[in-house]
């Protein structure tokens, strides 16, 4: 599944129509540097063309999850603030101030004048408590907007341009929140369509771009909203975007994606692999990169399985993992974990003393805890083995990175099996609970991110059935606002998670994005997610 997932890579390729990646046949299955014709045939200004690694399965940012669908979202939907991705600071954005309650249980935002949907319907205070009402509705179907609305008693109209929101508990991270595109402000009208409805693109934001085509295996095409003038405080540029057409081209082959930017025939690639990065440099095409904020890669066991309920057994995972080897095989930018939480996130605190390599300490868990080695290496306890299977979806691009891990955890008399399965299957299975571990990380420049996950009233792909240190540590990370106190509820968290085995981090993923020399003005937000609207593209 993977929440907030930078990016998948398929088992095969599609070259998608609306390239015309005529040049593959005559330059091979893999564009190089030395076929870069096709630029000079393409017109300026007029259209943006973005290599996107993984197909959009749903485009209502109230909804999904998936950082796929999220990259698209982001372009049509405005949020109440932004955060600056520098200093982390909350600034303007549909709303031009605002008031913090003590506490934190209430907050009070006053609007812009003259923002609308692009439906023609005006953004109001009204528009904005539906669409607060209709995250809290969803529910579970809203796996992000229901952490972000956790305690929410409710929002008001004062007016046409006041809205009050109020929580039933301190929420010291609903103003974050607020900057977050699953928080982006639909229409009224949409709000009235069913979630399959909204997710397969009937929806009208408040965005800089609209919908004009969605295929959801093949491409995506935005066309810029002529009159928006409502950009936020960040943008370097207030106005309509420069470009009229903005179009997501599903190519799910990295190295045909790298290879059309580098031709000519992409104009972005959302996804830059490792091996790639030295194509990029000050002269020709650039690389935008950053540490994505959130959760890290997470190896996340099902600890209603009997083997994995053993602390033991948890902890001696972690222990035999060397993360330092994983670092030839991720995307430009990653890099192994050092904490629960990346780099980029307040309340990250260097713990690699805790999650470092020890093979000798794994040894000695399972020792102590009875396992012994079978006859095929693998531990055994009475009639248990220590042989577990990871599920993902066969697009993600990690699957070389299980691999190395399977063979570390060997070393240690655990049988890891990585099972790339599709992503029907593995939503499923993972719906259902069926698989001893799941990989995820969840996007978010807030420390309560942990809250989506870890509690057993979050998603809670552990299937932890009872309350303990890890709920209340996490629950009061959002109940302070003094940053030295918060500072100590996310250490007391991070210490509960990982010293209960509850999450064996893996590695921080990043935004690391190829552009053509041709374009400027694209920039990442603090989620690390591409903005468009300030784009242009040179001849």
């Amino acid at each position: 599944m993977g929440i907030g997932i930078v990016g998948f890579r398929a088992r095969a390729h599609r070259l998608v129509p609306v390239l015309r990646l005529i040049s593959v046949l005559a330059c091979g299955a893999v564009l190089v540097a030395g076929c870069a014709t096709a630029d000079a045939g393409r017109p300026a200004g007029d259209a943006l063309t973005v290599g996107l690694a993984a197909p959009v399965s749903c485009l209502d940012p109230h909804q999904t999850p998936q950082t796929s669908n999220l990259h698209v979202s982001r372009q049509l939907v405005d949020s109440l603030t932004d955060q600056d991705p520098r200093t982390g600071e909350i600034v303007p954005w549909l709303a031009t101030s605002w008031q913090v309650g003590e506490e934190a249980k209430r907050f009070t935002f006053t609007l812009r004048d003259g923002v609308t949907f692009s439906d023609g319907t005006p953004l109001d205070a009204a528009a904005v408590v539906a669409n607060l009402d209709d995250i809290a509705k969803l529910g579970a179907r809203s796996p992000l907007g229901a952490g972000y609305l956790a305690g929410y008693a409710g929002a008001s109209a004062l007016d046409a341009k006041t809205v009050e929101v109020r929580f039933d508990v301190p929420s010291g991270q609903f103003l974050q929140a607020t900057s977050m595109v699953t928080l982006g402000m639909l229409s009224p009208g949409t709000l009235g369509k069913t979630p399959e409805q909204r997710c397969a693109g009937t929806l009208a934001g408040s965005g800089p771009f609209v919908l004009d085509r969605v295929a959801l295996n093949e491409e995506v095409r935005l066309s810029a909203r002529t009159g928006y003038a409502w950009a936020s405080e960040l943008a370097t540029h207030r106005g309509a975007p420069r470009v009229r057409t903005l179009t997501f081209a599903i190519v799910t082959d990295p190295s045909v994606r790298h290879g059309s930017l580098l031709s000519g025939q992409l104009d972005a690639d959302l996804q830059v692999l490792e091996q790639n990065q030295r194509s990029f440099g000050e002269q020709g095409p650039r690389l935008l990169s950053g540490t994505r904020p959130g959760i890290v890669f997470t190896l996340l066991p099902n600890e209603t399985r009997p083997a994995l309920h053993d602390l033991s057994v948890r902890r001696a995972i972690g222990a035999a993992l060397d993360r330092s080897r994983f670092a030839p095989l991720l995307a430009a930018g990653e890099r192994p974990a050092t904490d629960v939480l990346a780099t980029t996130t307040p309340g990250y605190a260097d713990r690699s003393a805790d999650l470092a390599y020890a093979p000798d300490e794994a040894v000695r868990l399972l020792d102590a805890a009875g396992w012994r080695r079978g006859p095929d290496g693998v531990r055994v306890k009475g009639s248990q083995r220590l042989s577990f299977e990871l599920v993902y979806s066969a697009n993600e691009p990690y699957g070389s990175v299980y691999q190395l891990m399977a063979q570390q955890l060997a070393e240690a008399g655990i049988e890891l099996r990585p099972t790339p399965l599709d992503d029907a299957t593995n939503s499923a299975r993972q719906g259902a609970g069926d698989y001893d571990f799941v990989s995820w990380a969840v996007t978010r420049g807030d420390p309560t991110v942990l809250a989506t996950v870890y509690p057993v009233r979050s998603a809670n792909p552990q299937r932890r059935t009872k309350p303990d240190e890890v709920d209340s540590t996490i629950a009061e990370i959002a109940t302070v606002l003094d940053p030295a106190e918060r500072a100590e509820a996310v250490a007391a968290a991070a210490e509960a998670i990982i010293s209960g085995g509850h999450g064996i981090p893996l590695f921080e993923q990043a935004s690391s994005i190829g552009l053509a020399a041709r374009v400027t003005g694209v920039r990442l937000d603090a989620s690390g997610r591409p903005i468009f609207q300030d784009a242009e593209v040179r001849a």
